[in-house]
């Protein structure tokens, strides 16, 4: 597998002022309500990411409030590193709780996180900053170089997921999604550290968790959205897949959260193209709103996957999205209609010859998070490997993964 730089070749406009574009960014980020500690926005003043972009990219690609910028791509096309969107990198620092004087762990390279991060430990604190590609580790040390923060930063080219021999962090940010959490992550954590890692919930889910580390177990105390590319090397994780041929002729995957099909997993191309069954929830949203706890309390049920169709109209209708749940040759997949002119109504669509049963539970239990658990956040805890029998509490929902367990529970609505 090769890998090539993003962007060769395009030249950059030198009538474009970085410094006007940096400042437009912070306003940006100030205004939507991202960015409010001093500190951090010191350090984004501080830091011009144009110096860690590949040669010859847009200054105003650097500074794009919203979007990632991909520096890193294999054969398939997809993205094997990128600099996150300044919005990412304002939410993280943010969940991180960063001090003066601390030893800071930054895992998944790209320059302008390690930066910010020098700018808040500050010169009695340290960075380590450590990637697997080569490629990535040495256009951040040639940033860091060209910003004097060489004595604040170490760069490490490494595999994050074996022992660094570098000690023990007060804090870790993880800048690259991984499925389980290496048992070296947490035993590189201080007692009461904190971990921000953009964790893979379930296939096609990710939530970013700042964990807190108590007596040896990770607890959640923020979570947000966002989308990082996956860890390679030992920790890389490829979920089971099955692809089919939707009635469109384009392909639809079903993506289960472990190694293997599900043995009872049945739909077939035929399936595809039977007619549709819907179930309603009664649960509104307003248009253009983030449906991500409702998606995370959906795509962890029993049963559940992620279905990915190029075309929707193969679930059923233009109006289905991908949390699904299978059994046989059956599957519901998430589904809306307008409820009013400003909001839709969230039930579910599926197919096969178990679909009526599929979509009524579906839609029931969007019923249920809806009345029990909307507007909370859910908990999420990570116990290692060796974790004691009994202290899991039995009324969690439970996620094995390799290295430990993932557990995840939600508060009732308007209690607490």
């Amino acid at each position: 597998m090769t890998e090539t730089d993003a962007q060769a070749g395009i030249e950059a406009d030198p009538s474009v002022n970085p410094e006007d574009l940096r400042e437009r960014m912070i306003a940006e980020l100030v205004e939507s309500g991202v960015l409010s500690d001093p500190r951090i926005e010191a350090a984004f003043r501080g830091v011009p990411r144009e110096v860690f972009a590949p040669a010859g990219t847009p200054a105003e690609t650097s500074y794009a409030t919203d979007d990632a910028l991909r520096t890193r791509f294999a054969d398939d096309g997809k993205a094997l590193s990128s600099l996150s969107a300044p919005t990412m990198h304002a939410g993280n620092l943010a969940q991180a709780q960063i001090e003066d004087g601390q030893r800071v762990l930054e895992i998944g390279s790209g320059g302008p996180n390690a930066a910010m991060l020098a700018y808040l430990v500050g010169p009695t604190g340290q960075v380590v900053s450590v990637d697997i590609d080569e490629g990535v580790t040495a256009r951040t040390r040639t940033g860091l170089a060209q910003l004097g923060l060489t004595d604040r930063v170490k760069v490490v080219t490494a595999d994050a997921a074996e022992p660094l021999g570098r000690g023990v962090f007060d804090r870790i940010m993880v800048t690259v999604s991984p499925w389980s959490l290496p048992e070296t992550w947490v035993e590189q954590l201080a007692p009461d550290g904190i971990l921000v890692v953009p964790l893979q919930v379930a296939p096609g889910l990710q939530r970013i968790i700042g964990f807190r580390k108590k007596d040896g177990r990770l607890v959640s105390e923020s979570t947000v959205p966002g989308g990082f590319v996956p860890l390679q090397g030992a920790g890389l994780f490829n979920p089971a897949a099955a692809q089919l041929t939707g009635p469109s002729g384009k392909p639809v995957t079903f993506r289960f959260p472990g190694n293997e099909i599900p043995e009872q997993f049945g739909v077939s191309d035929d399936v595809l193209a039977s007619d549709p069954v819907e179930a309603w929830s009664g649960v509104i949203y307003k248009n253009r709103t983030i449906w991500l706890d409702v998606l995370t309390y959906l795509l962890v049920q029993p049963g559940a996957c992620a279905m990915e169709a190029e075309d929707a109209t193969d679930r059923g209708s233009d109006m289905s999205f991908y949390p699904a749940l299978v059994h046989g040759t059956s599957f519901a997949a998430l589904h809306r209609r307008p409820a009013s002119e400003t909001s839709v109504e969230v039930g579910a669509i599926g197919k096969g010859p178990d679909a009526a049963r599929l979509t009524t539970r579906l839609a029931d239990l969007i019923a249920h998070f809806g009345a029990h658990h909307r507007g909370t956040e859910p908990l999420f805890q990570w116990w290692p490997t060796g974790t004691e029998p009994g202290k899991v509490p039995p009324s969690v929902t439970v996620l094995p993964r390799a290295h430990g367990i993932l557990t995840i529970s939600w508060p009732v609505a308007g209690l607490g």
